[in-house]
């Protein structure tokens, strides 16, 4: 059981775009000195889970059997 005094109750959520322009800043620095491109292609990997997650997060929620059904048979 946690105390009255958790640190973790206040702590606002990961702003995900803030996240990707960090990563996209750094991934841009390390390109450009020699040795680290393998890095920054890595980053590259992390840039396009962050866009995934940012995708699954604004993705529709069904509301009904139905719709759900609906939403698999889309293709698109």
């Amino acid at each position: 059981m946690r105390g009255p005094f958790d640190p973790k109750r206040n702590v606002p959520l990961t702003d995900l775009g803030t996240v990707r322009e960090t990563l996209a800043c750094v991934r841009d620095d390390l390109q450009r000195v020699a040795g680290l491109e393998r890095a920054a292609e890595l980053l590259g990997s992390a840039l396009a889970e962050v866009e995934a997650a940012e995708r699954r997060r604004l993705a529709p929620i069904p509301q009904s059997v139905l719709e759900v059904r609906r939403l698999a048979r889309r293709k698109h």
